[in-house]
């Protein structure tokens, strides 16, 4: 089953009403539910830090790394980081 808009509306939801997140995760998470959307909804989607911090007008790679760091520990989405730019990290969204 393909994920439709109230799914969008639910995970969003979900993460704006979580006090523990900030502008800059919700910023980063929608960008990855973006991603997401363009890949078809693949249960595994391949990111760059480069791409995302574009997407998600992040100028700090240490705010990048904290924010999906956190994203992953507050359980919105799995990652698998890599140190090869020409493979590119994997997220999962977490439903």
């Amino acid at each position: 089953m393909l994920p439709n808009l109230s799914t969008f509306s639910e995970l969003y939801s979900k993460i704006a009403d979580d006090p523990r997140v900030t502008v800059w995760h919700i910023s980063l998470y929608t960008c990855m539910l973006n991603l997401w959307e363009q890949s078809g909804f693949q249960k595994q989607v391949k990111v760059s830090r480069k791409l995302l911090m574009a997407r998600a007008h992040f100028g700090s790679i240490t705010t990048y790394h904290k924010c999906i760091t956190q994203l992953k520990e507050l359980g919105y989405i799995l990652y698998v980081p890599t140190y090869d730019s020409y493979q590119g990290s994997v997220i999962e969204i977490v439903l």
